[in-house]
């Protein structure tokens, strides 16, 4: 049964600009595969008999399934969000999954902005806005500066102005900025289609005044408030230490306390549990993340028991852009100290490691080897980590040098092994072995408070690290001025 019809999705390419009518089957909205490369040159080839339907373009071959979630891309099966439907003569696919399946194809930047509804193929200009902001006494100024010519539309509503952008996509602060003062509480981009700025108004605003500039073009918010009476405060106001960057790029993160209920995990030699100490952990780690704008979902809140593979089900049904497992190490030597980051590997990185994936509750062995075009084959590379384990490494790294500098150690290392809770994540993941409970000395840390928000910190740090890093990569696929 079809749901109701969402809004259309807008199609850019270099030269074109195309509104696609998309189908909701269920929570997942799917789009015509012949609309969509429709104008790009590729060859469609279609068996609705067979079940399959191939995408050619140059040397470059994709294969879909009907009622499958996988694809086979030059002869490499990957993960769909969900299964592609052949309907009524038509191949329906996931908007989501686009870019996996045609930046391979065309050899080109696709890019999907649910927030906005556009799919980008290509290098297109695409205009940056940047938010600053400015309080002193009765003003608050907010200004928007963009790259290039944009048309700004103002209006004023209850408790709030908004700013619209009449351009399919624009690049934006994604996180809010909040204002002291009292005359405007806030700043943040909501987007949609008409990329809306929203600010929102504090208690002692009066009256607003917008004006353009040129070179750079921008738009300038004057807020005014009645005038405030100086005060003198009594003794000097210590300035709070600046937070550390944003995590840029990364918009909803999942957390993965490990154990719970009656797993507990290791136990510490004065009765500290693995899963109390990982829970609180995964709380402080929340609360840090999102105070950067980020969005985060811990796997379990309270003290229950999760199943190993529905830990990964969740990361993946919040269509998350990271996932972090974390556990507290234990070793028979009671002398191991420090920390340890895994990402996942078929093959442990050694004895030791292949030992503490069993540990922490089961390890994955990969079935032998069938024939690609099988669908026993379908099943077994239904597992994305595999294409995300470059990124899953640079992941670890960032946040092992971070966990050293709190454990004053060099630590441990990055090491690989077949953890299970890893198996089927479709998005970088690693798990984190924070510190050694079996450590009289790191169990007393690990069970205090202010150790366990530097551990967070050193968390959160990691992955800023590694989407500051991640996004620089990105450096070749910066948009043209133009479009």
């Amino acid at each position: 049964m079809v749901s109701a019809v969402p809004s259309s999705i807008v199609l850019v390419s270099e030269g074109q600009r195309r509104e696609i009518l998309p189908v909701v089957r269920g929570d997942v909205e799917l789009v015509p595969l012949d609309q969509i490369v429709a104008g790009l040159d590729v060859i469609v080839l279609s068996d609705p008999k067979g079940g399959a339907v191939s995408l050619r373009y140059q040397k470059h071959e994709v294969a879909l399934y009907n009622k499958k979630s996988l694809a086979s891309i030059d002869g490499d099966l990957r993960l769909l969000s969900a299964a592609v439907v052949y309907e009524e003569g038509r191949w329906l696919v996931p908007v989501d999954s686009l870019p996996r399946l045609l930046g391979p194809l065309l050899g080109r930047r696709v890019e999907w902005r649910a927030t906005s509804r556009v799919l980008v193929i290509g290098n297109i200009g695409i205009p940056r806005i940047n938010v600053s902001t400015f309080v002193s006494g009765d003003v608050a100024r907010v200004v928007l500066e963009a790259s290039e010519n944009v048309p700004f539309r103002v209006a004023q509503e209850e408790g709030r102005v908004t700013v619209a952008i009449a351009r399919d996509l624009v690049d934006a602060n994604a996180a809010p900025q909040r204002l002291s003062g009292g005359i405007v509480e806030s700043v943040q981009f909501v987007g949609g289609k008409d990329n809306l700025f929203v600010v929102t108004l504090g208690r002692r605003f009066q009256q607003v005044k917008a004006y353009e500039q040129q070179s750079p073009p921008r738009l300038v918010l004057e807020f005014q408030g009645p005038p405030q009476a100086a005060v003198r405060p009594s003794a000097p106001v210590p300035t709070p230490p600046p937070p550390p960057a944003p995590a840029a790029g990364a918009r909803t993160i999942v957390i993965d306390p490990g154990h719970g209920g009656e797993e507990v995990g290791a136990q510490g030699p004065g009765g500290t549990l693995e899963k109390e100490v990982t829970l609180a952990i995964a709380r402080k780690l929340r609360t840090q993340l999102t105070n950067l704008g980020l969005q985060v979902f811990l796997t379990r809140d309270k003290d229950e028991d999760i199943p190993l593979d529905e830990r990964t089900a969740i990361a993946n049904n919040y269509k998350a852009d990271l996932f972090l497992s974390i556990h507290a190490n234990a070793s028979r030597s009671q002398g191991a100290f420090g920390s340890e980051v895994y990402f996942l590997s078929y093959q442990a990185s050694d004895e030791e490691s292949r030992r503490m994936a069993v540990s922490e509750g089961a390890s994955f062995a990969p079935s032998p080897p069938v024939s690609a075009g099988s669908d026993l084959a379908l099943i077994l590379w239904d597992m994305a980590q595999a294409e995300h384990l470059e990124e899953s490494s640079a992941l670890a790294s960032r946040i092992q040098e971070e966990l050293a500098v709190v454990t004053g150690s060099e630590g441990r290392g990055v090491k690989q092994a077949p953890f299970r809770v890893l198996v089927g994540a479709a998005m970088p993941a690693v798990l984190v072995e924070v510190a050694f409970i079996s450590n009289p000395d790191e169990e007393k840390l690990l069970a205090s408070e202010p150790y366990q928000n530097k551990v967070a910190g050193a968390l959160t740090r990691g992955i800023s690290r590694y989407e500051e890093s991640r996004r620089a990569s990105l450096g070749a696929f910066e948009p043209r001025v133009g479009q």
